[in-house]
């Protein structure tokens, strides 16, 4: 995705967002209902061709007041903080786009990876890497979600949706030493403080750590989904 593109993906994101947040408060109007429906269907394409999961699970206005009513979201306040943290992470992927920011190669291999079953997986591979290179970082929830990403992919190739990494990674058949490294880095993710289960004292991670496991995340993601498809039988 270039510049361009990415600006008109993220202008008609806000549009979505402007149309979701006047249907559930005090603006709305009655050609709202097909104006989304239209343009939801146009996003959730341009979305897939850009390789984003798609965050929105509303499929008509209608649905998202409802899905308002039953989760109490009682003001208009907190309507409008849902819809915007909604899409927040794929719209600061595409301003960095948009100014041209670095992004790792190793990272754009291994969200092109999380294709089919995995691509739900693409938003929890999204926030790792904005966890990093948003204006107020959080080197800790970076380091998670990277780990959390591969544990993910094992859960969905092997179906086991209760499992966890290190219970179920043998069954990938991956090499000893490899399957070893991936182990051991999802053991140290789970010790560090504040990273998987909170911490009493300060943090020391920084970007160094968070960077390193953004990569080896994603080496992990193209290797084991690579290995695992290649076990599974071919559907007749």
């Amino acid at each position: 995705m270039d510049s361009k593109q990415a600006i008109e993906l993220g202008a008609k994101i806000v549009k979505i967002q402007a149309l979701m947040a006047a249907y559930v408060t005090d603006g709305r109007t009655p050609d709202q209902s097909f104006e989304y429906q239209e343009l939801n269907a146009e996003v959730t394409i341009d979305l897939e061709v850009a390789k984003y999961a798609n965050p929105n699970p509303h499929k008509s206005l209608e649905v998202f007041l409802s899905f308002c009513k039953l989760q109490e979201m009682s003001t208009y306040a907190s309507r409008r903080a849902y819809v915007q943290e909604l899409y927040a992470d794929v719209l600061l992927d595409l301003k960095r786009i948009q100014r041209h920011a670095p992004s790792s190669k190793n990272w754009s291999k291994a969200n092109e990876a999380l294709a089919d079953e995995l691509t739900p997986i693409r938003a929890q591979w999204l926030k790792a890497k904005n966890f990093i290179y948003s204006a107020t970082p959080d080197f800790e929830n970076s380091i998670k979600e990277s780990i959390s990403s591969v544990e993910s992919s094992l859960m969905v190739l092997l179906n086991e949706p209760n499992g966890t990494l290190g219970k179920i990674i043998k069954q990938a058949n991956l090499d000893i030493d490899i399957e070893r490294l991936i182990t051991q880095a999802y053991g140290y993710a789970s010790n560090k403080d504040f990273v998987r289960h909170g911490g009493t004292v300060a943090s020391a991670l920084s970007r160094s750590e968070a960077e390193f496991f953004l990569e080896f995340a994603a080496s992990s993601i193209v290797y084991i989904t690579h290995k695992v498809k290649k076990l599974k039988p071919k559907a007749i």
